[in-house]
């Protein structure tokens, strides 16, 4: 079928990557990775990370604030 030929699965990547939070992005677009399942792990990866990043940083402002 269709689906499993490396044209889909360049296909695949070049929509799910079109899709991708800006930063995300930025982070995975240059890598060019067009293994689907391998291209859903970083981004999912790269999106857990830098939501875990802006939660310390909001929490280190709001430490802050609260001492002053």
């Amino acid at each position: 079928p269709y689906y499993n030929t490396p044209e889909a699965e360049y296909d695949k990547c070049v929509k799910f990557e079109s899709g991708l939070h800006p930063e995300v992005k930025q982070l995975i677009g240059f890598s060019e990775i067009r293994d689907f399942p391998t291209l859903i792990n970083k981004s999912r990866i790269c999106d857990e990370d830098g939501r875990a990043k802006v939660n310390h940083y909001k929490t280190v402002n709001d430490n802050k604030r609260k001492g002053q």
